[in-house]
């Protein structure tokens, strides 16, 4: 059985690409387990078929994905880093997700390759391998692994299983199929332990992330005669708990999750930025196109921006981009 036949050749021409080359795998800013999880195995796959192959990001891993690093470590991407090598991007819907910094550095660099399923990529490397049906990037690339026969070692298995399981939102997002399934067998089979990623992202919470849930779940409300879902956290919530920005995750699922609520928006306020993450109740919403308005992307159920207006500022303006949608959504459903 072939998990993506339609990205063989591609994948092919890529590969064969870099075989004499130093590849840098590449993820985005504020990384997930699907972020992180790619750019470890991809480059433990590549090292394994004897690709000179680097995985750097302009953040930290998060601590509680640190146990998915073993012998293969992110970097953090600086402009020395490059030195002429290609590059191979993970995840990103374009090069500007890898950090404004960080894509300000590579720019006339080789964009070589780009592996990612969000449906809001702008296909922007020369090998562009970009499924939107695909629940998490780690479910392409450990489709690819499959059908090219490489070896899946335990860690790997780890790693991509890790990715499909927090994509999919432990496998119970409207992306997830049964070929999601089937690869999943299939990285236990070489080794990958569901219980490990269980245990590391959703049993050991860290005290400030649950104060800092306290105080974002206190500002939880809905407008527009309940379809939509709002809450927020301030720039003095995470220096008051002590809690990072990575200890969010998850904080926009609460918006959705609310009885009556089509669309949920959470906001981030940051030192000098707002970040706003979208969650929608079917992709019909398109809330990457939502995204896309105020700089951002994403899947149709699932994306985010981020602005350099104050919180006071973007709120408003998204909310009635909201209002304009959810309407365009009911005039669709009586034609």
């Amino acid at each position: 059985m072939s998990y993506y036949p339609q990205l063989a050749e591609r994948f092919s021409e890529l590969f064969a690409s870099i075989a004499n080359d130093r590849v840098l795998v590449l993820g985005h800013a504020r990384p997930d387990g699907d972020c992180i999880g790619s750019q470890l195995a991809l480059t433990r796959l590549l090292r394994a078929e004897g690709v000179d192959a680097v995985a750097y990001n302009a953040d930290p891993v998060p601590d509680a994905l640190s146990f998915l690093m073993g012998d293969t470590k992110i970097e953090k991407f600086s402009a020395d880093a490059l030195d002429g090598s290609s590059l191979l991007f993970v995840d990103c819907a374009d090069e500007v997700r890898i950090g404004p910094k960080s894509s300000k550095l590579i720019e006339g660099s080789n964009y070589l390759g780009n592996i990612d399923h969000h449906i809001s990529n702008t296909n922007f490397a020369h090998f562009n391998l970009v499924e939107s049906g695909s629940a998490a990037t780690c479910e392409i690339i450990a489709g690819l692994a499959f059908d090219f026969g490489w070896d899946v070692d335990p860690l790997t298995a780890q790693c991509l299983l890790t990715g499909i399981m927090t994509d999919t939102g432990r496998y119970s997002y409207a992306a997830t199929s049964s070929r999601v399934f089937e690869l999943s067998a299939r990285l236990v089979d070489c080794g990958a332990r569901p219980v490990l990623t269980a245990q590391a992202l959703y049993e050991n919470e860290p005290k400030c992330r649950l104060q800092l849930l306290q105080r974002f779940l206190a500002t939880l409300t809905t407008r527009c005669d309940g379809k939509v879902g709002t809450g927020y956290v301030l720039h003095q919530d995470f220096l008051d708990t002590g809690a990072k920005y990575e200890h969010t995750e998850g904080f926009v699922d609460y918006t959705r999750a609310l009885e009556g609520v089509k669309i949920g928006i959470y906001f981030e306020q940051k030192k000098s930025t707002v970040k706003g993450s979208f969650r929608a109740e079917s992709a019909e919403y398109r809330v990457d196109r939502l995204a896309r308005q105020f700089g951002g992307g994403g899947h149709a159920c699932a994306a985010a921006f981020s602005s350099d207006e104050s919180l006071e500022e973007i709120r408003p303006k998204v909310f009635a981009a909201i209002e304009r949608r959810l309407a365009e959504v009911e005039q669709e459903k009586e034609v």
